[in-house]
Parts: structure tokens; sequence; C-alpha cells
């Protein structure tokens, strides 16, 4: 049932986004920014008729980060405690899915350009955590879709889960436009370090001979 869906959401936002957990691969808990966007009241999670189709949940994603853009105008450096969270129903859970998959593919390069995180999660996913290649952050118990203001730790995110060097380097270019001028020594410095790593593996893929590229 829906209000069923809603109430599991909300309870794996407190009780394991918000908690530590064994595996995390360091201190403290899962999410440090979910702690304070709960207590603040940031946190907008809504559910979605998922028979409407992808364009109507991207049309609510872009929606909910209009919102999102707004309010953090009114809360100045709170704003990277806001987070939005979709709950879809009204298909099977493969079928969620698959929705949830592809509107996350579909809006990820646009919300990283307006300086935004989008999140897919849904029970077994394998993408593996940031400080543990044994923990899954993002294996929830129903399909989700969810995002949130960036920050400039999520460097860390572009830089281990893009798959090839093409996506990691228009991903951390993307990053850089939105934190020009803002970045401290430590990001700056690993962020021209990305760059020259997947600049130096593109080049060596471009002079394989053909066949042989990975």
């Amino acid at each position: 049932m829906r209000g069923d869906r809603m109430a599991v959401a909300w309870r794996w936002l407190t009780d394991y986004t918000a908690q530590p957990h064994p595996d995390l691969g360091r201190d403290g808990v899962v999410c440090p920014f979910m702690v304070r966007a709960l207590r603040r009241g940031y946190v907008t999670m809504v559910e979605f008729d998922a028979t409407e189709g992808d364009a109507a949940l991207i049309a609510l994603a872009r929606k909910l980060r209009g919102d999102m853009e707004r309010r953090g105008e009114e809360i100045g450096s709170d704003q990277i405690y806001l987070v939005s969270l979709v709950v879809p129903y009204g298909l099977p859970d493969p079928e969620l899915k698959a929705m949830v998959g592809r509107v996350h593919a579909t809006i990820k390069p646009e919300w990283v350009q307006r300086g935004f995180m989008a999140g897919d999660f849904w029970p077994d996913h394998e993408t593996v955590g940031l400080h543990s290649d044994t923990f899954r952050p993002f294996a929830s118990p129903i399909p989700m879709l969810g995002m949130r203001p960036m920050v400039p730790m999520d460097l860390l995110f572009f830089v281990k889960h893009e798959r090839t060097a093409a996506d990691r380097l228009t991903y951390l270019r993307y990053f850089r436009h939105v934190f020009r001028g803002k970045l401290n020594d430590y990001w700056q410095e690993r962020l021209d370090a990305a760059e020259v790593e997947a600049e130096r593996e593109l080049a060596t893929l471009s002079q394989e001979p053909p066949g042989k590229a990975r």
C-alpha cells in the first residue's frame, strides 16, 4: 500500500542513513548530512504514481529541485542539508527499480551541472561505498529516487563511481564549474589530480591498437 511504502522509506532514512553501520569503513553515520537534515526538518518525501511514466517522474524531480533551489536561497549555508526523496508506487518493484534507474541516468548530467546530486536506491543495489568495497550504501528496502545539493566531498563519488575515464572527466569538469572559486586547497588539489589522472587514462586508451582498448 502507498502509505506503507512511505513509512518504509521514512524508517530507512532514520534507522539506516542517520545511524552508524559496522561495514561502513569509517567512524560515524552512513550519511552525516542526514542527521542534521532530519533534525532541522529539511527532508521532503513525496510519493509518485509510477503508472504516470518516466516523463512525469522527471517533471516531479525538476519541481523538487526547484523547490530546493528556492529554499536554499532562504536558509543560506544550511542549504547543504536539504534532501528530497521520491517514493514511487503502482507497479511491481522490478519495474519501479527500472524506472528509477532510467530516470536517474537521464537527469544526472543536468542535476550535477546545476549543483545537485541525484541518487537511485533499491534493494541489493551493487554500488559500493566510498570507504569500503563491501558496503552498499545505496541498497534500500524499496526503489526510491533522491536528490540534494552537491558538496565538495561529492568529488569522491565522481572519482570512484564513474565507469569510464571519459565519464569521470565529464563530471569532474561539471564539478569544477559548480565549485569554481569555492574549494579549499585540499579539495582543489584532489580535483586537479583527478582530472590529470582521467586525462592520462584517456590518452593511454587512445594510443592502444584497435581491439585492445578496455
